[in-house]
C-alpha cells in the first residue's frame, strides 16, 4: 500500500509520495521466524554453536529457582495482622483465652484454630511463637484419637506430649492440656 503525505512549507503545499510497505503483524512474525530459523540452521554459525550451551544454562537457572522456591516457605500477602505461608494465612493472638473461646474467635474471623500439615509450617509456627504457648486446632475426647477442628483424624506425624484433650505449641514442640487455661492461640485459613 502506498501513502501520500502532504507537508505545508512556508505557505505553500509540497506533496511527496512515500512508498511505505504495510504488512499484517502475522506476516511480519512469519518473516522474522523464517529469518531466525535460517540463521540457526546454518552449519558452523555462531547461533548454532551457542544455542545448546545457552539453553542448558537457562534450564539450570530455572530448575535452581524452582528448588529454592519449594524448599523455603514463601511468605505471601494476607490481610491485616494475618501472616501468609504457602497457601495459608495465620493469625497469632496477643490476647489469651481457653481453647473453646479461642476456637470461637477464629470462627468469627472466617477461620479455625491452626491446622499443621507440613514440617515447614510446623517449624515456621514454632519459630514465630517462641516460648509462648499457643492453642492449635487439635483436640480429642478421652480415649479417642486426636482430630483437627475440620474433623480429619490426626495422622501422628509429630508427637503430642501430655495427657490432656487440647493441643498447644511453642518453640519446644506440641503439648496437651485440659483446655481450661488462658493462653494465646493461632488461627489459620486458606489464602485465596
Amino acid at each position: 500500500m502506498n501513502k501520500v503525505t502532504s507537508l505545508e512549507i512556508e505557505g505553500g503545499v509540497h506533496r511527496s509520495r512515500l512508498s511505505t510497505q504495510c504488512h499484517e503483524p502475522s506476516t511480519l512474525f512469519t518473516q522474522f521466524q523464517s529469518s531466525l530459523s535460517s540463521l540457526c540452521q546454518c552449519p558452523g554459525s555462531k547461533m548454532t554453536k551457542l544455542w545448546k550451551p545457552v539453553s542448558l544454562v537457562i534450564i539450570v537457572i530455572i530448575i535452581t529457582c524452582i528448588i529454592i522456591f519449594l524448599r523455603h516457605p514463601q511468605t505471601t500477602k494476607c490481610s491485616g495482622k494475618w501472616i501468609g505461608v504457602r497457601d495459608n494465612c495465620f493469625y497469632f493472638s496477643n490476647d489469651t483465652k481457653n481453647w473453646i473461646d479461642s476456637k470461637r474467635f477464629c470462627i468469627s474471623q472466617g477461620s479455625d484454630l491452626a491446622q499443621i500439615d507440613t514440617q515447614e509450617t510446623m517449624e515456621f509456627l514454632k519459630k514465630r511463637t517462641g516460648p509462648s504457648m499457643h492453642w492449635i486446632g487439635l483436640s480429642r475426647n478421652q480415649g479417642e484419637s486426636w482430630k483437627w477442628t475440620n474433623g480429619t483424624t490426626f495422622n501422628t506425624w509429630f508427637e503430642i506430649t501430655g495427657d490432656g484433650s487440647f493441643a498447644f505449641l511453642n518453640a519446644g514442640g506440641v503439648y496437651s492440656s485440659r483446655g481450661l487455661i488462658d493462653i494465646k492461640w493461632i488461627c489459620s485459613k486458606p489464602r485465596f
